[in-house]
C-alpha cells in the first residue's frame, strides 16, 4: 500500500512510491494506469507524472493489452524496459570473485569467475577495485548502459552504509568502506549486502517463495546464517539485514572465530572444523556422511 501521508521529506515520499509503482508494473506488467492507480492506491495525476518520468528514463514501455473478450480499442499497458540499463553483480566467496553484466530482467550480458586469493601482499580492497577495472578494460563497450553496481559477500556487513566489518577467509578486511569507494571509483550507485539474504530476496522475487509476504531462510554452508523477509521486505536488525544465529556461541572454549568470538556455530558446521574435531580426512567425513542411510539399507 502506498499512502500520500507517508511520514518523511517529500522527496523521499516521491522515491518511495515511484519504487512501489516500478515493482507494481514488474509484477503485473502489462498493466493499465488505471489498474496502477488503484493497486498503489495513487491519484491518476500522481500516476500519470511517475510514469511519464519512467518513460523518459527508459525504465519503462508502453504496449498494447486486450482485456480477453473485448472488441475495441486495445488498451495502452505498461511493463518494465529491462533491456535499457545494466548493472555490474559482484560476488564474492573464499577464493573468487565473480562478475557478471546483466540487464534488468537478470538477462546475462557477461560474466568471468576469477581468483581472489586468501592470501596476497596486495590489500583485499585494491584487489576487488583492480579486479572490477580490468574487467570495465575487456567489456568496455557493453558498459554504455551500467546505471549499478551490486556486491553480495559473507561476513558482519553493515548493508546501510556500504561497511564490511569482518569476512570470513580474508583477515584484512576490517571495517572497510567498500561501498563508498567503488562508488567514488566508478562513478556509479554501489549496493553491499550478505549473500545470505540476498539469496533470500532472490528466492522471494523469482524463486520458491515467490508471492510470500513473510519468509525464512537458514542456510548452512561455509558461513550459517538466516535472511528473514516479513511483510514481503527483508528484516533489518540495525544496519544488518542478515539474522546472526551462525554467531551463536555454542562452545565457550572452541575455535576463534573471526568475528572475534570463539565457539561460534558457524564454525561447527563448517567441514573444516568437523574434520578437525574428528581427525579425519574428508574421505573419512564423507563416509561419516554417509553411514545413516548405510545403516537404513
Amino acid at each position: 500500500m502506498v499512502a500520500d501521508s507517508q511520514p518523511g521529506h517529500i522527496d523521499q515520499i516521491k522515491q518511495t512510491n515511484a519504487g512501489a509503482v516500478y515493482r507494481l508494473i514488474d509484477q503485473l506488467g502489462p498493466v493499465s494506469r488505471i489498474d496502477l492507480s488503484r493497486f498503489a492506491q495513487l491519484a491518476p495525476a500522481s500516476i500519470t507524472k511517475i510514469v511519464r518520468e519512467m518513460l523518459e528514463a527508459h525504465l519503462v514501455q508502453e504496449t498494447e493489452i486486450q482485456d480477453p473478450g473485448s472488441r475495441g480499442r486495445p488498451a495502452v499497458g505498461l511493463m518494465v524496459e529491462t533491456e535499457a540499463w545494466h548493472y555490474l553483480s559482484v560476488r564474492i566467496s573464499r577464493g573468487e570473485i565473480h562478475l557478471a553484466l546483466r540487464d534488468l530482467s537478470s538477462k546475462l550480458v557477461v560474466e568471468e569467475q576469477l581468483e581472489l586469493a586468501l592470501q596476497h601482499e596486495q590489500p583485499f580492497l585494491s584487489r576487488v577495485v583492480e579486479h572490477i577495472d580490468r574487467f570495465f578494460i575487456r567489456h568496455q563497450k557493453k558498459l554504455e548502459r551500467l546505471t549499478a553496481i551490486a556486491v553480495t559477500m559473507p561476513g558482519i556487513i553493515d548493508t546501510e552504509n556500504g561497511i564490511i566489518h569482518r569476512m570470513p577467509f580474508y583477515d584484512d578486511v576490517k571495517d572497510l568502506p567498500l561501498g563508498e569507494v567503488l562508488a567514488n571509483h566508478t562513478g556509479v550507485s554501489v549496493y553491499i549486502q550478505h549473500d545470505i539474504s540476498a539469496w533470500t530476496m532472490a528466492e522471494s522475487l523469482f524463486g520458491a517463495s515467490r508471492g510470500a509476504r513473510d519468509v525464512i531462510q537458514v542456510v548452512i554452508d561455509h558461513n550459517v546464517g538466516a535472511g528473514v523477509i516479513t511483510d514481503g521486505r527483508l528484516l533489518h536488525a540495525g544496519s544488518s539485514s542478515l539474522v546472526e544465529i551462525g554467531h551463536t556461541q555454542v562452545d565457550p572454549y572452541g575455535k576463534r572465530c573471526y568475528c572475534g568470538n570463539h565457539g561460534c556455530l558457524e564454525n561447527h558446521c563448517q567441514r573444516r572444523e568437523r574434520a578437525g574435531a574428528y581427525s579425519g580426512t574428508d574421505d573419512q567425513i564423507d563416509e561419516l556422511n554417509a553411514a545413516p542411510a548405510a545403516a537404513e539399507r
